[in-house]
């Protein structure tokens, strides 16, 4: 018996050594990963819009514990709930104060384990659909190599981001005890953090634009009123700025928003976020990158396209006659006769008539071509920035062919509808901006970007020159918008010179005081002044006129950048 214990001992102690001592430093030691925090999103000054924080939770996994009267004080807890096979959160986001108190409770506890993670905060929110958020991986993510609980940019410059900000994980070979308690640990690979970038958004500019979106409620409601219509309580719209040198966007402001906070706390608010996605206003939708009818700021593309196709010159002049006759009534904006215009003039007066005329030359022949100027100044396809945006539709004879199968013919009366920015045309709010960045800049049209620097990494973006003769024609007339036409009357007495074009586009609402309101401004326009060049955006959907509404918030946002008139009070 002795010999055979003897041989039996030898066999495991000898001959089956490395297999069993292997199997025993595996009952002890054990490889745990440590995550990696986010990158940081600063704005283009170094104000920090998204962050991270160390957050503390208290994890019971069932079981006696001591001090269990105390704990539950600390919890406020009456009861220690029923634990199964995974752990139950006993406290979330432990306050700061209660983190040393609860570790020194749970020392030697095995029923109890305090767990830290990552969690990420917006100390300067700018809106939700803009800068977007995170959550937790999903199963094909956590196939790809996502940890259960590393953060994910779900919407979004998170989202788009999300190669840059995430981080690189760490490694630790933690020596655990028979309770699974780490006694000690013994770092393998050290953890690096995602890489901070640095957004072109002016924070204090951005929260001018989203203040400025909040206030246009009560000139929406005041065209509600003259019109007998329900009120709102917010307005639905977006208003971008950017540096038509650069393409740099400024501030891209959308409402309704959401707070980006809302999505990174724990325990998750999933009553708040059920009612966020129910919304009808849909507060998660970026309406800057959303495609809407333009209105008559696409007559700026109707009237370079006529003067470099040589449909009209420079003084060619039309009567802006209060309604022609062309398959039916078509009727201008105004009542009244306002006289023989040129180009100018019908720019700063938004004459429809004037553009109906110009249509009637060549109804047919000159829709591809349109398509064709409108794609070259911008509209029409993506913009450049690094979030997804929709490119609209400027309609060509085979795009009515392929798309409306029921009527596929081209009639001669949808040329005069798609001249002032109606029919079938759809443009985003940032398109809009490219567009009139080009005709600010003689043809230099610059690719729009969120990101001025990833890292130590400057971006700089390509600028492309777009052919043509007219530009002066085209800014003559949106100067003259301001000094004399559908702007006058809010921007007349502006200290800084701007110029612009106004906009209101039927939908398919056509409910009189439910149209989309717009206007597009740029300046200086006087080259001795010093102040940087601004473009400005400004559109409400169903926000009625475009000169009530979207004119006066794009002055707010103007008067914000160049400290001048009223500048708004920023938050």
């Amino acid at each position: 018996m002795l010999l055979l214990f003897v041989a039996r001992l030898w066999q495991l102690q000898v001959v089956q050594y490395e297999q069993y001592a292997t199997r025993s430093q595996g009952n002890y030691l054990r490889t745990e990963t440590i995550l990696a925090p986010r990158g940081r999103i600063f704005d283009r000054n170094g104000r920090v819009i998204a962050t991270n924080r160390l957050a503390v939770d208290l994890l019971y996994v069932g079981g006696e514990v001591q001090f269990k009267d105390r704990l539950l004080a600390l919890t406020g807890l009456k009861a220690l709930p029923e634990a199964g096979r995974e752990p139950v959160e006993l406290m979330v986001n432990i306050p700061e104060a209660l983190v040393p108190t609860l570790a020194e409770l749970t020392a030697g506890e095995p029923n109890l384990k305090l767990l830290e993670r990552i969690e990420r905060v917006y100390p300067n929110p700018i809106a939700g659909p803009v800068i977007g958020y995170t959550a937790l991986p999903s199963q094909e993510q956590l196939k790809e190599g996502y940890e259960p609980e590393e953060l994910v940019g779900a919407s979004g410059l998170e989202a788009a981001l999300e190669p840059q900000l995430r981080g690189v994980k760490g490694v630790v070979l933690a020596e655990v005890n028979a309770r699974g308690q780490r006694v000690r640990f013994e770092e393998i690979k050290e953890p690096q953090a995602g890489t901070d970038v640095y957004l072109t958004l002016d924070l204090n500019l951005q929260q001018a634009a989203e203040q400025a979106l909040q206030e246009a409620v009560a000139d929406i409601n005041r065209i509600r009123q003259r019109y007998g219509l329900p009120l709102v309580s917010r307005a639905k719209g977006a208003i971008v700025a950017l540096d038509p040198r650069s393409g740099e966007v400024l501030a891209m402001a959308t409402a309704p928003a959401f707070d980006p906070n809302l999505f990174g706390r724990r325990p998750r608010p999933n009553d708040k976020i059920r009612e966020l996605f129910a919304d009808k206003d849909r507060p998660t939708l970026n309406r800057a990158v959303n495609a809407y009818p333009p209105g008559s700021t696409y007559k700026l593309a109707s009237s370079s396209m006529a003067l470099e196709s040589g449909y009209v010159t420079a003084n060619t002049a039309f009567r802006c006659s209060p309604y022609i006759v062309f398959g039916g009534i078509r009727r201008n904006w105004a009542k009244v006769d306002m006289g023989m215009m040129t180009v100018k003039e019908a720019i700063a007066q938004s004459c429809n008539t004037w553009y109906y005329q110009v249509a009637m030359l060549d109804p047919i022949g000159m829709v591809n071509k349109l398509h064709k100027r409108a794609l070259e100044l911008g509209l029409g396809r993506p913009t450049g920035l690094e979030i997804g945006e929709q490119t609209g539709i400027v309609p060509t004879l085979q795009w009515k062919k392929q798309n409306i199968p029921k009527d596929p013919r081209w009639w001669p009366g949808e040329t005069l509808s798609i001249m002032i920015g109606q029919g079938y045309n759809k443009a985003t709010p940032v398109q809009i901006a490219r567009m009139l960045a080009t005709i600010a800049q003689n043809g230099q049209q610059p690719e729009l970007h969120l990101v001025r620097r990833i890292g130590n990494q400057e971006i700089k973006r390509p600028t492309t020159l777009v052919s043509g003769r007219y530009w002066r024609e085209l800014q003559e007339g949106m100067r003259k918008t301001v000094t004399w036409g559908t702007a006058r009357h809010v921007l007349g007495d502006f200290p800084v010179a701007t110029a612009g074009k106004t906009g209101t586009a039927q939908n398919e609402s056509l409910t009189p005081g439910l149209e989309h309101a717009w206007y597009m401004g740029y300046g200086p326009t006087d080259p001795t002044d010093p102040r940087p060049p601004l473009v400005v955006v400004a559109f409400f959907e169903n926000g009625g006129e475009g000169s009530g509404v979207a004119l006066p918030a794009a002055k707010k946002v103007m008067a914000a950048y160049w400290k001048v008139g009223q500048p708004l009070a920023l938050r």
